[in-house]
């Protein structure tokens, strides 16, 4: 068995992927670049940074009329308000106004409506989408998710047997045997504070770690309120896939706890905190 481990930076973090099978080095290597490919794909549709993405032409112009988009923007912006339906609004992929004003991302072309939300997106029948009003629509809350699921089945199809991907901390990992996770503690982001076995699955964590080093807002953003998430704990999601393991983080953030544990349980997931004030 061969076994070999990359990093690259993509998605705004550093991306690994470990990887591991009866294959030759070139074989296992050339499986991990087409998985970096795939993640790299799914950058360069879905960054709201880059004023030339998909996302970027969707926010600039689907306010004037409806525009097509790809497969899996469509795919993944399904899902989006899909949970943001189910969630009543506390997955929002639409904070991307409040992020603005809070000097998070930078600002853009066509400037939000300060009261947009998720329901001012139509999908149409043919794959177009069209926004009531100005929109800044950022997928950050559920695309890394995506991308971390992409490139897990690119992994699979090249004959890898085992692997973990791991972008910034949404990760997956499958093979015959189960993988040590370590989850980080809240109050000291750079200590280890608890550990879990993952086999075929995925996890994801939302936490204001650098908040306090850093001087600026939490990029959590309550979407109602358009507030910055205020409180310390970290919320880790254990789901069969990183998508939805990392939008179901911000439902756990946001939602009603009633609603919280109705999608954790239609999406066969739990939730795991670890509070700022343990001891």
């Amino acid at each position: 068995m061969n076994r070999l481990r990359r990093a690259r930076p993509w998605l705004g973090t550093l991306v690994e992927i470990e990887a591991e099978a009866a294959l030759d080095s070139a074989a296992v290597l050339a499986a991990i670049d087409a998985a970096f490919a795939a993640i790299a794909a799914v950058h360069a549709a879905m960054s709201v940074h880059d004023p030339h993405s998909e996302l970027s032409r969707l926010n600039a112009g689907a306010h004037r009329q409806a525009l097509p988009i790809s497969a899996p923007l469509l795919q993944v912006l399904r899902a989006a308000l899909d949970f943001a339906s189910a969630s009543d609004g506390a997955f929002d992929p639409m904070v991307g106004g409040h992020l603005t004003a809070l000097g998070l991302l930078p600002e853009a072309a066509v400037a939000a409506a300060p009261e947009a939300s998720w329901r001012d997106l139509q999908v149409d029948d043919r794959g177009c989408v069209q926004f009531a009003r100005p929109l800044r629509l950022d997928l950050g809350g559920i695309a890394k998710g995506y991308a971390v699921d992409a490139a897990v089945a690119v992994l699979r199809a090249a004959g890898i047997s085992a692997a973990q991907v791991n972008a910034g901390g949404d990760l997956r990992v499958f093979g015959a045997a189960p993988q040590r996770i370590a989850l980080r503690d809240p109050r000291a982001p750079s200590r280890l504070a608890h550990a879990i076995e993952l086999q075929d699955q995925a996890l994801a964590t939302s936490a204001p770690y650098h908040t306090a080093a850093t001087g600026l807002p939490s990029a959590l953003i309550e979407p109602r309120s358009g507030q910055p998430y205020a409180g310390g704990d970290s919320l880790s999601v254990i789901a069969p896939t990183c998508l939805i393991a990392d939008a179901l983080t911000k439902v756990a953030l946001f939602a009603t706890t009633e609603r919280r544990d109705a999608l954790l349980e239609r999406h066969d997931a739990r939730l795991l905190i670890l509070s700022a004030d343990s001891r």
